[in-house]
């Protein structure tokens, strides 16, 4: 697959988000796609809490490819002193080649943490909270309703959010209730994307894809959109 990296440039001609690989070769309209689709959605990474929080980002390409975007929070500041810059790193690649990265992914993450998000996404519990999403009216992405998922963000323990990657890379990569639930899975909705757009950390959830998940407080805060306490309560 290929790689592009998206950074943050404070000296040279090409101050501020700019990509550091050659994009030349691209059609304009995937890296029309790529800048405008790449970072996570939302204000506040600035935030000490989110010093080196990563997600991970996934979302179709007009020329039918997927990218797949590694993103940090770096411990940069801007010309004006400003934190919460990011910087990403995108493979781009054809739907076979994504999923089998992201399962490569789900398999690199702590067994016991994979172990307890598909003991999770295949509880009866779960299965009743995303039942009852399915009948709320959500927020959509295109003509798609969107499912947002939310769960605490542990400040001293970013690693937490470790659980939240395994359940999305769980959904995305194998069929289960819950995504048939959703209806993200081509077996089960004929018009499910190719490419099932993602992103385990965002500050909002407005343009993103399909799955969003959210800390809790952000989640908590939003007056318009349901979501799934991923903590079950």
């Amino acid at each position: 697959m290929r790689t592009l990296t998206l950074d943050y440039l404070l000296d040279g001609d090409r101050r501020g988000y700019t990509f550091t690989t050659p994009t030349d070769d691209l059609p304009p309209d995937v890296v029309k796609a790529l800048w405008r689709g790449t970072m996570p959605r939302g204000q506040g990474w600035g935030e000490d809490r989110f010093s080196g929080a990563r997600a991970l980002k996934v979302f179709g390409l007009p020329d039918g490819s997927a990218a797949i975007c590694d993103v940090i929070v770096t411990d940069q500041r801007d010309e004006l002193g400003r934190r919460g810059i990011r910087r990403a790193v995108i493979a781009l690649g054809g739907a076979r080649e994504s999923r089998a990265l992201l399962s490569d992914r789900l398999r690199a993450l702590p067994p016991p943490i994979v172990a307890e998000a598909e003991r999770r996404l295949t509880s009866r519990e779960w299965a009743l909270l995303f039942r009852k999403y399915r009948d709320a009216a959500k927020p959509r992405s295109f003509v798609k309703p969107q499912t947002l998922l939310a769960y605490p963000y542990t400040p001293d323990d970013p690693s937490s959010w470790t659980f939240v990657e395994a359940c999305l890379l769980l959904l995305a990569t194998r069929a289960t209730l819950l995504t048939n639930l959703i209806e993200v899975d081509p077996a089960v909705n004929p018009f499910a994307d190719r490419v099932l757009s993602f992103t385990t950390l965002a500050l909002d959830f407005r343009d993103e894809g399909r799955i969003v998940a959210l800390p809790l407080d952000r989640a908590c805060a939003l007056s318009d959109a349901p979501f799934i306490d991923l903590t079950g309560r």
